[in-house]
């Protein structure tokens, strides 16, 4: 790469505004999971609490639906326009999406008008969270110094969990200071609200960024291809959407079970109570963020490959024996078992930005990576709570959401030890995607240099 990467405290700002964007994606994660019963009571108000609640969650489930259009919008905003473009316009959508849901009139002023608009906002927010991850870790990973990808790509999932353990204990610390009745009433909206202000901080600093060296290098070169909607559904990258699509499903299936069912397991199945089991999760979680950075390094050291497969094998061995401990209401065990969760996540995680990243063309791997990794985490994966809670009740095994989470880690790690290239230290200039190296150098599996060589994989170019 021709240009130098940026300085030490402009790789922190980054890292900030970065992290600011993935915090506020998962903060309302947590927030909306936490509140569905109030919103639920608010906009889609019934005889049947039970049918309040469906009604709020299917709203939830919406933005899922969305996320992959998002990732096709903002990859094409990212790789014509710019990272910091799409950074700024996502975050700004998100934030005042966000925010809005917090002083959306309920039904009871202005009828059926309210569930109408909610809808709307979860689409706005699904099509912007669509278009965050891979924008933001394009210029985490794009402007790092050599060697030190790992630990950088690492930072969104880490944010993702600094943000359901804010959300989450925000939310639960307004749920033990305010009655059902205050709590229903105005209670809810409060948290949403914080959303404004982050939204503003985030867009400050991305707004005071330079573009990132690798996309300088695409402007500045007349003989490269400008990104087209068609480069996410290319027929000869259909190996490296499979991929994207296999580690981002077990990514989001492992992260979604920790941020979002694992508390309501533990109340349910556990026997614990509400506030004890949210404290536990976010302990969890915490183990959980703080890995990330440590599993970023060791695929640094020891290539991306190794370590996501490393964590598959981890889920479809440990995932079962896991729900046992996290059902025994024993704190203790319950405690060992989401360490030994956050041990086999963070890997898959920590590295799914990386890949993501290395592993397509340089001037459209937003649009097609952006769009593989949607694919992923969206229904696939966001719908996994709910069969999870339809396995315990149907079974009747504490243990059986375990089996949905070893079942997915096994065809994904199937998938990915059969197509999954060595992409660490790979040229990220390259114009072509990392599962064809092995066929331009003559066949044979890629092995693109040391690991961690910034150098490793320029012949190609």
């Amino acid at each position: 790469m021709s240009q130098n990467p940026p300085t030490a405290s402009e790789q922190r700002r980054i890292a900030v505004a970065c992290i600011i964007g993935n915090f506020l994606e998962y903060f309302d994660f947590a927030l909306y999971g936490f509140f569905a019963v109030a919103i639920g009571a608010n906009f889609f108000p019934s005889d049947d609490a039970t049918t309040e609640l469906l009604q709020s969650l299917a709203v939830f489930g919406v933005a899922f639906f969305l996320r992959p259009l998002g990732g096709l919008v903002f990859g094409l905003i990212g790789d014509r326009v710019g990272r910091r473009a799409s950074l700024s316009i996502s975050i700004t959508v998100m934030g005042v999406a966000t925010t809005l849901i917090g002083v959306l009139p309920g039904y009871d002023s202005i009828g059926v008008l309210a569930p109408v608009l909610l809808v709307l906002i979860r689409c706005v927010q699904g099509l912007s969270v669509g278009g965050e991850w891979g924008a933001s870790s394009a210029f985490l990973i794009e402007t790092a110094a050599p060697g030190r990808r790992g630990v950088r790509g690492s930072y969104p999932s880490m944010a993702a969990a600094m943000g359901l353990i804010g959300g989450s204990l925000l939310a639960l610390s307004f749920g033990l200071a305010l009655n059902d009745d205050q709590l229903s009433a105005w209670g809810w909206r409060v948290p949403f609200l914080v959303a404004a202000p982050l939204g503003l901080i985030g867009l400050y600093i991305r707004r005071r960024l330079e573009d990132t060296p690798v996309f300088r290098e695409i402007e500045r070169a007349s003989d490269r291809p400008r990104a087209k909607a068609r480069d996410a559904v290319r027929a000869d990258q259909w190996r490296a959407l499979a991929v994207t699509f296999c580690f981002s499903w077990i990514c989001g299936v492992g992260l979604f079970y920790l941020g979002s069912y694992v508390v309501n397991f533990l109340a349910s199945a556990g026997g614990l109570k509400s506030t004890q089991a949210a404290l536990l999760t976010a302990v969890g979680l915490g183990v959980y963020a703080a890995l990330c950075p440590v599993a970023g390094r060791l695929s640094d050291v020891y290539g991306r490959r190794r370590t996501v497969l490393f964590g598959c094998v981890g889920h479809a061995v440990c995932a079962i024996p896991i729900f046992w401990l996290l059902s025994t209401g024993s704190v203790p065990l319950i405690l060992l078992g989401l360490v030994v969760y956050a041990v086999i996540q963070a890997p898959i995680n920590a590295n799914t930005s990386l890949i993501l990243i290395e592993l397509f063309p340089a001037s459209s791997r937003l649009t097609g990576g952006s769009l593989g990794f949607n694919l992923g985490v969206g229904p696939p994966s966001g719908f996994g709570p709910l069969l999870a809670a339809w396995l315990v009740a149907t079974t009747g095994l504490n243990y059986s959401p375990g089996f949905f989470l070893a079942a997915v880690a096994v065809v994904c790690g199937l998938f990915l030890y059969r197509l999954l290239p060595e992409t660490a230290g790979r040229d990220l200039l390259l114009e072509h995607d990392a599962t064809r190296d092995g066929a331009l150098s003559g066949g044979g599996k890629s092995v693109p240099g040391p690991v961690g060589s910034a150098e490793s994989g320029r012949k190609h170019g």
